[in-house]
């Protein structure tokens, strides 16, 4: 029926995890052993969800690329090895302990020439973030509330044609609920952000269903008049 999902079973989640990931033994590491070796959660992006951002990446050909919310370094890896060898790829993280960890697995991945880690508070970054070139794609992966000062600040320097990627899009599953376990206002700010991405006109949005969800915003090209 064309008004219905299919629902996202175990067996079809291990068919997903089996055929269309983006991981391999260095990542499953880094996923697997980032609480046990620096005590950082272990909530990085699904393996399938890094194929997908993989498959963004290369289909845009993006080379220049920003990150709000570093984490243990798994999707800023993910992303530079999509992006190849002349990439450029920074990744903003407030937690000095993620910061450092993430860079020890940059480096160990070979890839401290694509990647630079800023330890700052993104909130602070942005407001002297200045990039000479423009940005092909950002990935937030940050505090939700503030997704709306990320979209507003950052798209000056995104270009026509580039991608916003924002993930939990479904709010840890409690979008639409009255009454969330989690941080009610967050969960509130989070369905508010989806209603005024898709009243800006300047982006065409889509809301892709893997994992926790990711909101996918192309910028569109600017009307010009002579």
């Amino acid at each position: 029926m064309r008004d219905r999902q299919t629902p996202l079973t175990n067996e079809l989640q291990e068919y997903l995890f089996e055929h269309f990931s983006a991981e391999d033994e260095f990542l499953n590491a880094i996923a697997n052993k980032c609480w046990d070796e620096a005590g950082i959660p272990q909530i990085n992006i699904t393996s399938y969800q890094a194929n997908f951002l993989q498959f963004l990446v290369k289909s845009i050909s993006a080379k220049n690329i920003l990150e709000i919310g570093t984490l243990a370094g798994y999707s800023a890896i993910v992303l530079a090895r999509a992006a190849g060898d002349d990439a450029k790829i920074i990744t903003v993280e407030k937690e000095a302990k993620h910061a450092e960890f993430a860079q020890k697995k940059i480096l160990e991945a070979g890839l401290q020439d694509n990647i630079k880690v800023i330890t700052q508070n993104a909130r602070e970054f942005i407001k002297s973030f200045s990039p000479e070139n423009k940005l092909d794609f950002i990935f937030i992966d940050a505090d939700k509330s503030s997704y709306y000062k990320y979209l507003n600040a950052l798209t000056p320097y995104l270009r026509e044609g580039g991608l916003f990627v924002f993930d939990n899009a479904f709010a840890f599953g409690f979008l639409l609920e009255t009454a969330p376990e989690r941080n009610p206002a967050e969960v509130r700010s989070m369905l508010a952000f989806h209603q005024y991405l898709l009243s800006r006109k300047d982006y065409f949005t889509t809301l892709v269903p893997i994992g926790d969800g990711l909101l996918v915003s192309l910028r569109k090209p600017i009307l010009r008049t002579e």
